[in-house]
């Protein structure tokens, strides 16, 4: 096994980031105040920056933790979707004023879990957690379970069926990352937090889904979706550092 330290410069900024990001989340919601709705207590900008602090750690994941070992490859593909991830929550947001911005936001989303699924298979490759029967189980088992919440948590006989068909490939696609997450956790308990990330991943789509398809609602389901989503994003970056001990 080869131990590799990172540089004390990068894990101090990377705590410190983490610091910032804990108290944006947690003074957020402290302080924060209850929308009209009653769906959200953070405001949107911090929101959007602590999506924006996760960014930076995966970077700094990438450049000053795998760069130069064999698992550079990975952490790339992490700090790429997790840059497409913070561009749907600017999407998801409105901010940008685009038409549809919710299924633009799908998109971006959609193209990070096919990064995300290329970075596990890239690290199950180099750590050699590469089980057939590990990978089929848990990705067919997580699709199996996936289509019958989508069917009931997110499909609308209000919306016209081409939407329909986008949210149930999306969700098809988005069980196909946790199932390979959960086949690596299976194979190495040292990814039990990617996978419960990922997981977590998932629980936040189904219930924006539910939200934004069937109008779903209850008190802070705004929250509760950001904080599912938020909190596996950061055990999705920290599965580098994982994977680096893991060497």
């Amino acid at each position: 096994m080869i131990s590799r330290m990172p540089a004390a410069p990068y894990v101090i900024a990377e705590y410190v980031l983490l610091v910032a990001w804990t108290a944006l989340l947690g003074l957020g919601f402290a302080a924060g105040k209850l929308d009209e709705r009653e769906v959200q207590r953070i405001p949107r900008l911090n929101k959007l920056l602590s999506s924006g602090i996760l960014v930076v750690c995966a970077l700094l994941q990438w450049r000053f933790g795998a760069s130069g070992t064999p698992l550079s490859g990975f952490a790339t593909f992490i700090f790429l979707g997790m840059t497409l991830s913070f561009i749907g929550d600017v999407l998801m947001a409105g901010i940008v004023p685009l038409p549809g911005h919710v299924f633009f936001g799908m998109g971006a989303f959609g193209a990070a879990h096919a990064l995300y699924i290329s970075g596990y298979l890239g690290l199950g490759a180099v750590l050699g957690l590469q089980s057939s029967a590990a990978r089929v189980s848990a990705a067919g088992g997580l699709s199996l379970l996936g289509v019958p919440l989508w069917w009931a948590l997110v499909r609308s006989q209000r919306q016209r069926v081409q939407i329909n068909c986008a949210s149930l490939a999306y969700a098809l696609l988005l069980s196909v990352m946790v199932g390979l997450a959960v086949s690596l956790a299976v194979q190495n308990v040292s990814f039990v937090p990617l996978a419960l990330g990922s997981l977590l991943f998932l629980v936040s789509d189904l219930l924006l889904g539910h939200r934004l398809f069937q109008g779903g609602h209850f008190r802070l389901i705004g929250d509760l979706v950001w904080m599912t989503y938020i909190v596996g994003q950061l055990l999705i970056v920290r599965s580098v550092a994982a994977a680096l001990e893991s060497l």
